[in-house]
């Protein structure tokens, strides 16, 4: 799926290459460059193509900062459509390159800003005739004249917000082609540019971080004036932490504007294509910076999250709010619910950290990284995306699985929220993953206690639920296999739990006479109820729900488990007076022992049936009860012949129950002698 989203498409605008008449030189007649065809040029007898010229343009275009500008508007014009292969000869002409040198010298330009205002339109100088001429199309210079480019800068950007956005758009569109050409540019200089992509996904964090802390400043000293007005004295420190946040985050201007959550998204569109090619994926998540500001993008508590209430539009903190973490004061924007970044920024950020998760390298360092799992977890309760809810699912699965020693580190609250609300999600692929995100997580004994506790056994339930009703065999399965998983925990806690858990037992039960689910799914349910026998005793409550549920499942004789449960029960003393006189389960037993099946697991569910009616024969208060049972009679009458029809004697070959099959013979005679000294 994510292959077919982020392979080659996105952003910006489709359809065919069309003619953008974009004039950037003048002192003549306007030339142009005919974005709607490669045709070749001849200049003086050299054949040079359009997109030569367009980029030799955009490389020479160095200042001023309008004819820089103008170029690249241009180059938007010109990359902007959707046939991959024109876009895989623009990488290989060394589009990407160039694009990327302008990036860097526009970030290069844009931190000085502070120091010494917007220079973007400062300095003497700019292109010599030769290099206008690749501009133009002619021998003449003269300032950018013609049509308003389509590309316009937001009202509150600055010149190098706007520059930066731009030739973002225009790396990605020319990244919109074949996943080949997509690695081969990876290859080349991909591992060298990711600091530069970190740093424009920083730059709108860093400018709200800047604008809080002189917010914060101004309001300080305002309530310095007024202190001092007053002959009151406070320190600069003291007066700086009294700012509530409240009243900083109505202060604070709105500086994110639309050219930095532009760039930001089509940042994370090209990460997300790069995190398809599998030599990328360790490089990027261990990239200095760049795990930690993806975790910001997709913050939607604290860095993103903004909350208008009362009237004027008034902004205060979130109710779980504390000062110990951020809250950004922007108000409410065109990505709407209150989000600073976009919701195509947030989608291809959840889309490339599902990409890395599946490199098995990568796993411990992204659960190293503080809030990652827990923003994934949020975009589930957050984001209205069908698609983004279902990379998310994708992402926890992919992070949890294959190190258990990091696993325990993931079972918080929000996370087995966030699992259980996957796991009743519309699409069965969404549902599936979560179910494998929770076995991989109930996979730690530190987990599956919470697992099992966690809101009084609501996941309990959900995975019942799945289990028992999902029409995806595939989350049945993985359902089924977590809850066999949970019961083979040694943590005691937790097998009382699923023991105890209203109709767990039973749901069990009833799937394995189900017409619906696999084979897979019955075995799963039949281990997890002889595994339960083996922990439940006299006189916890749950044995009478557990031998309800073994004399349900008893027609399952696929496998021998359920005849195993009820042997391996029998073999506790306490325990078998109350199977005895259990309603059904001795007609149960002696069934199983005298129709075990005709598959190749018959001879063993005779094997374990008959030794339970032996081991229940050996209670001196039981016996009775037994021998006034005809079909247990019967089984132990038949089972005290050898498979010939006579008696045996001692010795013969060891059986799959690891005892001599003339020793289990004898002791079944001995144990019908008993019983019919008791009627």
């Amino acid at each position: 799926m994510l292959s077919s989203i982020f392979g080659g498409s996105g952003g910006g605008g489709g359809g065919s290459i069309r003619s953008k008449r974009t004039s950037v030189s003048g002192g003549g007649p306007s030339e142009v460059i005919d974005a709607g065809s490669i045709r070749s040029q001849t200049t003086d007898a050299t054949v040079v193509s359009p997109l030569r010229q367009l980029l030799d343009a955009v490389n020479m275009s160095i200042l001023p900062h309008d004819l820089r500008l103008s170029s690249i508007t241009q180059a938007c014009g010109f990359f902007d459509h959707r046939d991959r292969m024109t876009h895989d000869a623009e990488l290989q002409e060394g589009a990407a390159f160039i694009l990327y040198q302008k990036l860097s010298f526009a970030l290069a330009l844009g931190s000085q800003i502070q120091s010494y205002g917007d220079g973007f339109g400062v300095g003497q100088g700019g292109l010599d005739g030769t290099a206008a001429s690749v501009i133009s199309g002619s021998g003449t210079t003269s300032p950018a004249t013609g049509p308003t480019p389509r590309f316009r800068a937001s009202v509150d950007s600055s010149d190098a917000d706007h520059e930066i956005a731009l030739l973002c758009s225009c790396l990605e569109m020319v990244h919109r082609a074949s996943p080949d050409a997509i690695a081969a540019t990876w290859y080349d200089i991909g591992e060298d540019v990711l600091p530069l992509l970190v740093r424009v996904m920083e730059r709108p964090f860093l400018k709200l971080t800047q604008a809080q802390a002189t917010a914060r400043l101004q309001q300080a000293q305002l309530r310095a004036k007024t202190s001092s007005a007053s002959g009151t004295m406070y320190s600069t420190a003291t007066l700086i932490g009294s700012v509530d946040t409240a009243t900083l985050s109505a202060t604070t201007r709105p500086i994110i504007n639309r050219d930095l959550k532009l760039a930001v998204q089509k940042v994370t569109k090209l990460l997300a294509m790069y995190s398809l090619v599998p030599e990328a994926k360790y490089p990027l998540a261990h990239c200095p910076g760049l795990l930690a500001v993806l975790v910001k993008i997709i913050d939607t508590r604290h860095m993103n999250r903004v909350r208008p209430h009362g009237p004027g539009g008034t902004l205060h903190p979130p109710s779980h709010y504390n000062s110990s973490e951020s809250f950004n004061g922007v108000r409410g924007s065109s990505a709407g619910a209150g989000l600073i970044m976009t919701e195509a920024a947030r989608f291809n950020t959840v889309a490339t950290l599902t990409n890395l998760a599946a490199a098995e390298q990568n796993r411990i360092t992204m659960l190293a990284e503080p809030m990652l799992v827990d923003n994934i977890a949020r975009i589930v309760q957050n984001e209205r995306s069908d698609v983004a809810r279902q990379c998310s699912a994708l992402a926890l699965m992919n992070l949890s699985n294959g190190d258990k020693d990091h696993v325990p580190e993931m079972a918080t609250e929000l996370l087995l929220e966030t699992l259980m609300t996957l796991m009743k999600d519309d699409m069965p692929e969404t549902r599936r993953n979560a179910a494998v995100a929770l076995f991989n997580v109930a996979c730690a004994d530190e987990n599956t206690v919470r697992v099992a506790q966690f809101r009084d056994g609501v996941i309990l339930d959900a995975l019942v639920e799945v289990v028992s009703n999902d029409d995806q065999d595939d989350s049945r399965a993985n359902a089924a296999e977590t809850l066999f998983n949970m019961a083979c925990s040694d943590a005691p806690e937790t097998t009382h739990i699923m023991a105890s858990h209203p109709g767990l037992l039973e749901s069990l039960a009833l799937v394995l006479k189900s017409q619906t689910a696999t084979i897979d799914v019955k075995m799963y349910c039949a281990a997890t109820l002889r595994r339960m026998a083996e922990i439940i005793r006299h006189p916890m409550v749950a044995q009478g729900a557990l031998l309800t549920a073994l004399v349900k499942a008893s027609s399952w004789t696929r496998t021998p488990d359920i005849a195993e449960a009820m042997e391996f029960h029998a073999e506790y003393e306490a325990n078998r007076l109350p199977m005895a006189q259990h309603h059904g389960l001795l007609n149960s037993l002696a069934k199983l022992a005298l129709e075990p099946g005709q598959g190749q697991e018959a001879p063993k569910v005779h094997h374990a049936a008959v030794s339970a009616v032996e081991r229940l024969a050996r209670d001196e208060t039981a016996r009775p009860v037994l021998a006034h049972n005809e079909s247990i009679m019967a089984a132990l009458t038949r089972a005290s012949y050898g498979s010939n029809g006579e008696p045996s004697s001692t010795g013969g070959s060891i059986d799959g129950g690891g005892s001599s099959v003339g020793t289990r013979e004898q002791m079944v005679q001995v144990a019908l002698k008993n019983l019919v000294a008791a009627m």
